[in-house]
């Protein structure tokens, strides 16, 4: 058989790998990632069955499920963990795991047990957490009970059950969860592990009960079946294991002769950055320690992890022998068909993971389900997929107005479904606000333009950059339908909550008030004594205040809230921003807000106590506040057509992910009908698959 161009480019990549008699057809495959798809029941739906199918016909050779857990005290601080330990699991997961296996590829289930780092009231019942000791977990500051012997008896069959259960519903094996600071890892870790008995003080005491517990699980599901391993390479916490101890976890656990594989990751909730890392934690970031746990254990399959972004690190990893499967977890969830654009010499219709953790962790975190910001379709494959995405009926010509991920995504579904499109963009380049992150060192958001401005100009759509659109433009040229995606301006009144009463600040009309945009635009016009009245939060006013600390200014940051950039903390990228940004002499006013400004002068509050005070010799003003909604032209030509529609900030402004699915909701022509919602209960609820 000939070969596909990818095949010949990535040699390594995708060539076939064997693991316990199943042979995988390439070396890629996507690690375990909880989901959050089951809120309520805490068992296998639609929605897990649908996700995992569409990354195993994507050309996946290897998915792993998320978080099984394994006994009722497995406390999660968040719903939406499967229950490893439910027979009434059995017949919904065989439906996911024949559908995975219908496109080639196997599955695997992750057994887990949550212990300290878990909530006692994530559960009506309150139950209490369960750990190696009675220690604080670094995730919700909650105190564990230490388990006795009858305890850990306990946990053993129930890793036995989970295991015997997933066998049952087809899984190809089981994957025991050592890693992220969770309970068996709390049995390894001097960070966790205070015990005197058996279990604790030496590391071979300490990996004492989860030997057990792979021993147990190894004699439940048998020989020929496949039992691997999640661990860390580095808890990269001062005083827990690093990267020397955990080769040598990995030596002992090989040499018993239990264990499959190992999948690597690193950091525990302590650091959670390096449990799923962002972009700043850079790229194969885990490379270089998985090569010495490889060369300690070289008869043990290695599966690498960590920011393996691109197929060139892929291919040098597995070509160097420094791993035998390489995990492009956040990758697949951006685009569940890379493996097959890979091989079929695709790689331009990628659509590029970014590494912002915004729609998958960060998502998970906030309380929903995981999706991507670039993709509407993931974790909603049921609602979007090629039987629902159709070709148009009657296709039209629109136009779209404004390049930013909005209408970018508007008019690149719209061209998917064989309309015709006209682009305008004020501006010489697309892009919008992303054009703003760009300049905060945020590299990988140039694949948001970039993957939607190749698929455009593939499809024959009209970009026309440098155009200032106007009603009489619009007419002249005749679209059937018009999609405003204006986007947003920075509010420059001052306005804040706690002090709704004053619409406008007094000063801000000052030449040295500015907006984050400007700041952002010109930095080195900024002044040298910088006050930014912050109440957005977010990663885009860390990034100008590291962009003007990085030109030598002095910036304080003056803030309504307790903490900075307090919409940061699901992304996980906020102790890396912290860290950089203290070190460089960031200050910070928490609790306060401003009354007027007044030449370099600004009155602040305590907003709690009332307390007046000033802050003097201020050059500029920066105001980080909010954004007002571009949509005038939308009202103006609404008033003159039909068929005019506005999406993304035009809206109201918000983040990327609700300018992008708006944008393709619109592509969908999904304007005025009620079929644009998502009920509750219309992705969670099992139904009866049909095939």
């Amino acid at each position: 058989m000939e070969k596909r161009p990818g095949e010949i480019k990535y040699p390594h990549l995708f060539s076939p790998f064997e693991l316990k008699g199943i042979r995988l057809r390439n070396r890629i495959m996507q690690s375990a990632h909880a989901k959050g798809f089951h809120k309520k029941e805490g068992i296998t739906n639609n929605r897990d069955r649908y996700y995992a199918e569409a990354r195993a016909r994507g050309g996946l050779a290897l998915l792993t499920t998320g978080n099984r857990l394994i006994h009722p005290t497995s406390n999660t601080f968040m719903r939406g963990f499967s229950y490893g330990y439910r027979a009434d699991m059995i017949e919904r997961d065989r439906a996911m795991t024949e559908a995975v296996h219908r496109h080639g590829a196997y599955i695997l289930a992750q057994l887990n047990h949550f212990g300290v780092n878990g909530s006692t009231t994530s559960m009506d019942d309150y139950r209490v957490l369960w750990s190696a000791s009675n220690v604080k977990s670094p995730a919700l500051c909650e105190m564990a009970k230490a388990v006795e012997p009858e305890d850990m008896a306990e946990l053993r069959q129930g890793w036995v059950r989970s295991a015997l259960f997933a066998k049952e519903a087809g899984f190809d094996g089981v994957e025991v969860h050592l890693a992220h600071s969770y309970l068996l890892e709390q049995f390894i870790s001097p960070l966790f592990n205070k015990r005197t008995d058996a279990y604790g003080g030496s590391l071979e005491n300490r990996l004492r009960f989860p030997q057990e517990v792979i021993a147990d699980v190894r004699a439940a599901v048998g020989h020929d079946y496949i039992v691997g391993v999640r661990m860390p390479l580095d808890e990269m916490v001062p005083g827990g294991l690093g990267a020397e101890e955990w080769v040598e976890v990995g030596r002992l656990l090989a040499s018993d002769g239990l264990i499959d594989y190992a999948t690597v990751s690193a950091g525990t909730y302590h650091v959670p950055q390096y449990m799923i890392p962002p972009a700043d934690v850079g790229s194969g970031w885990l490379v270089e320690r998985c090569a010495k746990l490889k060369a300690a254990c070289p008869d043990l399959p290695i599966f690498l992890v960590g920011n393996v972004d691109s197929p060139d690190l892929a291919e040098k990893a597995l070509a160097d022998g420094i791993c035998d499967m390489v995990a492009m977890t956040r990758p697949n969830i951006a685009d569940p068909d890379l493996v097959r654009k890979l091989r079929d010499g695709e790689e331009d219709d990628i659509i590029h993971c970014i590494r912002c953790n915004q729609g998958c962790i960060g998502r998970l975190f906030e309380g929903g389900p995981i999706t991507c910001i670039l993709n509407p379709a993931t974790g909603r494959e049921e609602l979007f997929n090629e039987k629902t995405v159709t070709p148009a009926a009657d296709p039209k010509h629109w136009v779209v107005i404004g390049g930013g991920p909005a209408g970018l995504k508007a008019a690149e579904t719209l061209l998917r479904r064989g309309h015709r499109v006209t682009l305008l963009e004020r501006e010489d380049r697309l892009g919008g606000q992303i054009n703003l992150i760009l300049k905060t060192n945020r590299p990988t958001f140039r694949f948001i333009v970039k993957d939607l401005e190749h698929q455009i100009r593939k499809m024959g759509g009209d970009i026309r950059t440098g155009v200032t659109a106007t009603a009489r433009m619009i007419e002249g040229l005749a679209p059937d339908g018009v999609i405003v995606a204006t986007g947003s301006t920075p509010d420059t009144s001052g306005f804040n909550i706690v002090n709704a009463a004053v619409d406008r600040l007094p000063g801000v009309d000052q030449p040295n008030v500015i907006t984050g945009w400007q700041a952002i635009e010109d930095p080195d016009s900024v002044g040298q004594n910088v006050l930014v009245l912050d109440d957005d939060g977010t990663r885009y006013v860390a990034g100008m205040a590291d962009l003007l600390l990085q030109r030598g200014k002095t910036v304080r940051i003056l803030s309504r809230h307790q903490a900075l950039f307090n919409r940061m903390n699901t992304t996980l990228d906020i102790p890396i921003m912290l860290r950089k940004l203290f070190a460089a002499g960031l200050e910070f006013t928490p609790n306060s807000w401003v009354c007027a400004i007044d030449g370099d002068r600004a009155d602040i509050f305590n907003i709690y106590s009332g307390q007046p005070s000033t802050i003097e010799g201020i050059d500029t003003f920066i105001l980080t506040t909010a954004n007002l909604p571009a949509e005038d032209l939308y009202f103006e030509l609404k008033a003159s057509r039909d068929n005019v529609h506005r999406v993304g900030d035009a809206v109201a402004p918000r983040r990327i992910e609700h300018a992008i699915y708006e944008g393709f909701l619109a592509g969908l022509e999904k304007f005025d009908n009620w079929s644009k919602y998502i009920e509750p209960g219309d992705l969670e609820n099992f139904q009866p698959l049909t095939n």
